[in-house]
């Protein structure tokens, strides 16, 4: 009916102390919802994936233990030393440069009228090369003959009365005193034309100075002005000039080594800028002394550039033979290890490496020679030699580094 209540539903009493059945706690934990069933089923299968996760470390850790347990020796390249005749060279980094070179300069300050040559030109010995203009130097050169011409007439005049006067001198027509007087105005007049014809002469030189020529024979290195430029002693050289058909360079020689070099020795020169290519030349002379800062020796060298092929300003080394060591042992660099003073390297045998002190001969850069602590029959590790230990096992494998 509408509007009544409904009843409401009897409750039985409690009892202080009394426990529900089991039953009924049983039946609430795992009351069968929908996320109820989900929360069991992703709680297994959390605990058994973490289960795994551990064995699996745990397997896998004694798998590496195992691995590194049975690692194979290291893997090395050997070979017997090269028996080889090995020559004795003094070296040293090299700068080409011509046998002669002359910076030309004008002395006397003026414009630059004309460059009568480009670099490159090949010129011969007082060939002229630039002129010079200085715009008072005409007016000069006009007053000192001028000055000259008025010398010259006073001494004319001097010498006339000087005659005269030692003509009349034996009558006592003229005195003493007026001939010494007569000779005095000649001696005065002779050193007047004198100034007048030394002052001419160096107007006339200044005048030659204007006149760039060359001192040799070569060719042009430079040209460093053009022409109505200002010049002088302050503004440096206008050309530079150089004989290239010969070209020389000198060798550092060390203090140890100089007793060895000697004039006359040939000397093999190679360039970077021609690296497939060697020259040789000849030590023309050495120098007196040791340079007090080096401690070195400078031995000249002369190159034939007929050619042209090689050129002043390029960077090469040259090397001069000084000796041979003949049936030498060489191995590669890269054989030999250095601690502190110590050479030394790993001879294989039996599949054991021994660790060899050494000494070392000549230094080819790519090789070096074993002068003494080697066999030429015995096996030498040239490659992987970095983790080494003496009395270590190894894999060999036969090859070379040369």
């Amino acid at each position: 009916m509408k509007g009544a209540k409904r009843p409401r539903a009897h409750k039985q009493p409690s009892v202080r102390g009394a426990t529900r059945p089991l039953a009924h706690k049983k039946s609430r934990l795992f009351r069968a919802t929908p996320c109820g069933k989900q929360l069991v089923v992703r709680c297994f299968f959390g605990f058994a994936w973490f289960v795994g996760l551990a064995l699996a470390g745990a397997g896998c850790g004694m798998g590496s233990k195992d691995a590194r347990g049975s690692r194979p020796p290291p893997l090395v390249l050997v070979n017997a030393p090269i028996v080889r005749d090995v020559p004795v060279e003094v070296s040293s980094p090299v700068e080409l440069r011509p046998k002669e070179q002359a910076d030309l300069w004008s002395k006397q300050m003026g414009y630059l009228s004309a460059v009568l040559v480009e670099r490159g030109d090949v010129v011969k010995k007082g060939q002229l090369l630039a002129l010079v203009r200085q715009s008072d130097l005409p007016d000069q050169l006009g007053v000192a003959k001028g000055q000259l011409r008025q010398a010259q007439a006073a001494l004319e005049q001097a010498r006339i009365n000087r005659g005269r006067l030692g003509s009349l001198a034996p009558t006592g027509v003229v005195s003493a005193h007026e001939l010494q007087q007569s000779n005095t105005a000649l001696a005065q007049a002779e050193a007047v034309e004198a100034a007048a014809q030394a002052q001419l002469q160096a107007i006339a030189v200044r005048l030659g100075e204007m006149r760039i020529e060359s001192p040799i024979d070569g060719v042009v290195l430079q040209r460093r002005y053009d022409a109505g430029v200002l010049v002088g002693p302050q503004q440096g050289a206008l050309l530079v000039l150089g004989r290239v058909d010969v070209l020389r360079a000198f060798v550092a020689v060390r203090e140890q080594e100089a007793a060895q070099v000697a004039v006359g020795q040939k000397v093999i020169l190679s360039v970077d800028a021609l690296p497939k290519e060697e020259f040789v030349g000849t030590v023309v002379r050495l120098s007196p002394a040791f340079d007090s800062l080096s401690r070195t020796l400078d031995a000249e060298v002369h190159l034939q550039n007929q050619t042209g092929r090689l050129r002043p300003g390029m960077y090469g080394r040259a090397r001069i033979q000084v000796g041979l060591h003949k049936q030498a042992l060489v191995v590669p660099e890269s054989a030999v290890q250095i601690s502190g003073v110590q050479r030394f390297l790993f001879v294989e045998k039996d599949g054991k490496v021994q660790r060899r002190s050494v000494t070392l001969g000549v230094d080819g850069g790519t090789f070096l020679e074993i002068a003494k602590g080697l066999q030429p029959e015995e096996a030498v590790v040239v490659a992987g030699i970095d983790s080494l230990a003496d009395g270590m096992s190894v894999r060999k494998k036969n090859g070379t580094l040369f």
